[in-house]
């Protein structure tokens, strides 16, 4: 416990050996040997401010006024590293995250990005993000079948637009100098789609070549080739001592002339993805000759736990004719006149919406006439098509109505729906459910075809099959059940 607290008071206090140029009066007292009864060490001062934040927006969270809480976002195990490197700190709001630096390492931190500027490279940091929820997907405008594990969706700041506008090369200098106060958005359009999807990768990855294929290289979000593998080694280096496997692109370009005999490694590359980064990478198959035969972007991120979606931030615009909005402004032109204008972007997400089915439940042996489901709390009223008796098995006879229109799901409904109706042989209609339950994000259908309940038509032997119903039919359904 005592050496937990000397180290904490340590952290606190500021620096166990104090520099002289910091505190010349207390450096000349401890030159003279007085007394440092008299003199106060301030402790260490940091002065955090952002340098980018990407506020999560859903319009599901109608209670938080569309604030998302249901995303977790981590960064990558690459880019802690470089948030550690540069002196960054990476701070999770909820609803929002946010990159802070510190303002008296401004210099240094500019001097560092100039460094890597002039050498050719980029600063970018990469973050993933993780539903907090199972149900996330059910209650987002994305397709049904949309599978984490399999696709993520990617946003990258080059990307990046002000709402209501497509991205620009101007765009850059209008962040600079604070023309437009409009909110930035990373989704490509309006709202995130999926269109932004991308295939997802695992470390080892399976790669059909084609047969003119000679090398297959991978570029990350820079261009610079980070992976090669040879698709096609000359004899010469099969018949030494190194392993196949061990063989690089560049042994192989040395040792490649006319008349040497290759031999392919087989249909299909095996790409160790291991030693890398994750992020969105590019697949190039290259022929004799160095030319592109093929390309592709597949995603290598983590596989545990299944990320949503895949965050590119690049720090400094990388070329002057390139689209998107950057922290760091003039950057080009040296750390003495490189700005720092904080990057406030915007993720939106869109609610779904699905086609509400409800099957009213009579009890054993009772019926109803003149059933009537009411919207009976909103100005403009949903209308429903119905009842229509349908068999439900383990429920027997039910009373189905489907809403005439797709609703939305949302986490403070705004309907209010009552079942009214009369029992058989009764003439008194009375209000069988108040506050009828609304459809719940636990359960959204997909169906192509004829409607819930519906019983499909049969054919007898011999006659050709009927026209299979169109995807375009396909509809997003949520099943309410309401037993009465």
């Amino acid at each position: 416990m005592r050496r937990f607290r000397r180290a904490n008071e340590r952290s606190l206090d500021g620096p166990l050996r104090l520099r002289q140029g910091d505190l010349p009066r207390l450096a000349r007292a401890l030159a003279t040997n007085e007394s440092l009864d008299d003199y106060d060490v301030p402790p260490r001062r940091y002065t955090f401010e952002r340098l980018l934040s990407v506020d999560l927006r859903h319009t599901y969270f109608n209670r938080s006024e569309g604030r998302c809480p249901a995303l977790v976002c981590r960064p990558t195990a690459a880019t802690a590293a470089t948030l550690r490197d540069l002196g960054l700190l990476f701070r999770d709001e909820g609803t929002a995250f946010s990159v802070l630096y510190d303002f008296n390492r401004r210099a240094q931190l500019l001097k560092a990005m100039e460094r890597r500027e002039k050498a050719g490279q980029w600063t970018w940091l990469s973050f993933v993000l993780i539903p907090d929820t199972p149900f996330f997907v059910n209650f987002t405008d994305l397709p049904s079948d949309f599978q984490p594990a399999s696709d993520n969706l990617y946003f990258s700041n080059r990307q990046a637009h002000f709402a209501g506008q497509p991205p620009e090369p101007t765009d850059q200098e209008l962040h600079c100098t604070a023309t437009r106060t409009l909110p930035i958005l990373l989704n490509p359009g309006e709202q995130v789609t999926a269109a932004s999807r991308q295939r997802v990768a695992q470390v080892q990855m399976q790669v059909p070549l084609l047969p003119e294929t000679a090398e297959i290289v991978l570029l990350d979000i820079s261009g610079e080739e980070v992976l090669c593998k040879p698709c096609s080694i000359p004899v010469t280096l099969l018949l030494g001592k190194q392993a196949p496997s061990a063989i690089s692109c560049q042994q192989v370009r040395v040792a490649r002339g006319p008349g040497i005999p290759e031999q392919r490694v087989g249909d299909f590359a095996y790409l160790d993805l291991a030693a890398l980064p994750e992020g969105l990478y590019t697949v190039r198959q290259l022929d004799l000759d160095g030319g592109i035969l093929v390309e592709s972007k597949v995603l290598y991120t983590q596989a545990y736990p299944t990320p949503l979606a895949f965050l590119d931030l690049v720090l400094a615009k990388p070329n002057p004719d390139d689209t998107g909005l950057y922290p760091l402004c003039d950057l080009h032109l040296g750390a003495e006149q490189t700005r720092v204008v904080p990057l406030r972007a915007e993720l939106r997400f869109e609610r779904r919406k699905t086609r509400w089915c409800y099957f009213v439940v009579p009890p054993q042996g009772v019926r109803y006439d003149a059933l009537r489901l009411l919207d009976v709390g909103s100005s403009q009223p949903v209308t429903f098509s119905g009842p229509v008796p349908v068999q439900v098995p383990g429920a027997g006879v039910t009373y189905r109505f489907i809403a005439d229109q797709d609703l939305p799901l949302q986490e403070v409904p705004d309907y209010v729906f009552e079942l009214q109706g009369t029992r058989e042989q009764s003439l008194f209609e009375s209000t069988l459910m108040s506050n009828v339950p609304v459809a719940s994000p636990a359960l959204v259908l997909p169906r192509v075809g004829p409607l819930p309940g519906v019983p499909r038509g049969t054919r007898p032997s011999g006659m050709p099959q009927g026209p299979r119903p169109s995807p375009l039919d396909r509809r997003d359904y949520s099943d309410i059940y309401l037993n009465l």
